[in-house]
């Protein structure tokens, strides 16, 4: 039996979700987080709640336009499989599928593919208001972007929000973890950095970071290397496997 939450549960996680776009640079009107977001747990949550807020789908359209290259694309696509229901992958394949035509990148392409095996079977509306009326709902048809029938979720072109995201160097200044990213534009080594952060349990074995990754051994080995050559990591052997732990600043 599914346990639908209290009204008022439901709205203070969604002010939560709005508080940390908020502190990733989206100006919603509302007090900035308290803490750095995880990027790619926030693009899952967005994903699932996307569809009552038409909004918030549309700032997180323009941020990505901007700021993909934050996002860990490994990481992000192993969330999904692992976390994300299948009724949201549409949502959230819509949603990269649409950054992807507009940046013209091909950064994305692996996350849409993943997205792309949960097809929604009647098409409908993207979002839940312009559904619920019969005017609305033609018209959306009618007016649907081409990539979004492709995904049975109707919407209308997207005007970027541009004006309302705050500068880089804001972004930085609050969450500074985010600079690695920016440098390594959100690839296999940005994943395993965060993965490491956020639990040092990450690092027991190359195997592990693959799994969480979802990257092959093969490829995390040759990240780490990187990583290892560029200071940002230490590597020690513990019988047949080799630990990984992040490179702690040397004290002044």
């Amino acid at each position: 039996m599914t346990i639908v939450p209290p009204a008022h549960d439901v709205d203070a996680r969604h002010e939560r979700l709005i508080a940390q776009w908020a502190r990733a640079g989206a100006m919603f009107g509302l007090s900035p987080a308290d803490t750095c977001p995880d990027l790619e747990r926030l693009l899952i949550a967005t994903a699932a709640r996307a569809r009552g807020d038409s909004r918030l789908f549309i700032m997180a359209f323009t941020w990505l336009c901007r700021f993909g290259d934050l996002v860990a694309k490994h990481r992000l696509r192993r969330l999904i499989i692992d976390q994300l229901p299948r009724e949201h992958w549409p949502v959230l394949g819509l949603l990269f599928d649409l950054v992807r035509h507009q940046t013209r990148s091909p950064r994305f392409n692996a996350v849409v593919k993943t997205c792309a095996q949960a097809a929604l079977p009647e098409p409908q509306p993207l979002f839940d208001v312009e559904a619920r009326l019969a005017a609305t709902h033609k018209i959306v048809q009618r007016d649907a972007v081409e990539a979004s029938r492709t995904w049975h979720l109707w919407v209308r072109p997207i005007e970027l929000k541009n004006d309302a995201l705050r500068a880089p160097d804001w972004l930085i200044e609050q969450n500074p973890s985010w600079q690695v990213r920016a440098e390594l534009k959100g690839d296999l080594r940005a994943s395993i950095l965060v993965e490491l952060e956020l639990d040092p349990l990450a690092g027991e074995s190359e195997l592990e970071l693959a799994r969480r990754t979802g990257a092959t051994r093969a490829a995390v080995r040759s990240a780490l290397a990187g990583l290892e050559l560029a200071g940002r990591i230490d590597r020690a052997a513990a019988g047949l496997r080799r630990v990984t732990r992040l490179r702690q600043p040397h004290a002044a």
